[in-house]
């Protein structure tokens, strides 16, 4: 593919993409990449728009390697952090291709899913260690006492109801 070819794609696709020549300047970006890194970025050195080590050796290995790479970086906003994925193609002779994925709304949804179930966990849990330690009582040295009995039958119930509440809410 001849490089106005080339540079006709890059325009065309949605995402983030950059273009690096042998020299790792940006040779092309599409509109999506000027949103994301800002204009005038051709001629540009790569390293003096993506100062991350991640994208560094990504290129490195794209290049060197002879097959894609991936690597993930970080871009702190005045509000929030954006977590990216990059993935470094090689095409043609020396060049590189960035194509650039924003990953903030997967990696924050899986925080929310292990935050989630960590929660869920730990208020399952305490129910079911108090059931589990009057059970094991009522089996051990309460099971004559009709006072016992009756008093952990009552917390056990409780215990039981709040899981259940818990289980409906989910």
């Amino acid at each position: 593919m001849d490089q106005s070819a080339l540079r006709s794609v890059i325009a065309a696709v949605p995402i983030p993409l950059l273009l690096l020549d042998r020299e790792d300047r940006i040779a092309a970006a599409n509109d999506a990449a000027r949103r994301l890194f800002g204009t005038g970025l051709e001629g540009r050195l790569h390293v003096t728009v993506l100062r991350q080590p991640a994208v560094i050796e990504s290129v490195e290995r794209a290049r060197t390697g002879g097959r894609e790479a991936q690597g993930r970086f970080q871009i702190t906003g005045p509000t929030s952090d954006s977590v990216y994925r990059l993935i470094a193609t090689p095409v043609g002779e020396g060049q590189v291709l960035l194509a650039v994925e924003d990953q903030t709304d997967v990696e924050q949804a899986s925080r929310i899913r292990r935050d989630f179930v960590a929660n869920v966990s730990h208020e399952l849990r305490t129910p079911l260690t108090a059931l589990l330690g009057f059970i094991e009582t009522l089996q051990g040295r309460a099971r004559n006492d009709p006072v016992a009995r009756d008093r952990f039958l009552n917390v056990m119930a409780a215990e039981a109801e709040r899981m259940n509440r818990l289980v409906d809410d989910l």
